[in-house]
């Protein structure tokens, strides 16, 4: 190889390596962060209300709501988002969820509201910004929070769920597959 085909070839190397590197504090730091949330759930009272916060609130949260609102008949499910409230799930969302028996077509987002996350017994974010925001914002103490990627059995790239909105199927469907692993671990916490 010349060098000129190497140095044409090095920016190519240097993103994987950056990009291999970026999430490696959370794929090291998860199996801790999994039996961490596990036992905060194990260590609290049952919730008797719920908030599932994402940026939109019409991709992630939504579902996460519906999944869990199933799975917990018991418990009121709310959930929010940062943006304007009144906008309908996406096709593809709406779509994989009615594959897997929910229906969101007359869903429509809601923006945070500070009663409404002062009544939360739990908080469920997307990310660890969002954990941030809510205890910096809303004063939400760090007990209450959970991040949901935190939930997931299996090791992920990234702590965070991907937000899929305005992205092909298959982003919603590897999104709304960790979602489901994520419920399946809170319920059986409960």
């Amino acid at each position: 190889m010349s060098s000129k085909q190497r140095n044409a070839a090095a920016p190519g190397l240097i993103k994987r390596v950056f990009a291999a590197l970026r999430g490696l504090p959370d794929r090291l730091l998860h199996g801790r962060r999994h039996r961490a949330v596990r036992d905060q759930l194990a260590q609290m009272d049952r919730p008797r209300r719920m908030l599932v916060v994402c940026y939109g609130n019409i991709c992630r949260s939504p579902y996460l709501h519906a999944v869990l609102a199933r799975a917990l008949p018991d418990i009121r499910i709310d959930s929010a988002g940062f943006f304007e409230p009144g906008r309908p799930v996406p096709p593809h969302a709406r779509t994989l969820a009615a594959q897997r028996g929910l229906d969101l077509s007359e869903f429509r987002s809601h923006s945070l509201v500070p009663t409404v996350v002062r009544e939360a017994d739990l908080v469920i974010v997307m990310d660890g910004y969002q954990s941030r925001h809510m205890r910096r914002y809303y004063g939400v103490a760090r007990s209450r929070i959970v991040v949901a990627g935190d939930l997931d059995p299996l090791p992920s790239f990234s702590r965070t769920i991907a937000d899929p909105w305005e992205l092909p199927l298959h982003v919603f469907t590897s999104s709304f597959d960790r979602l489901d692993r994520c419920a399946a671990t809170l319920v059986s916490a409960l």
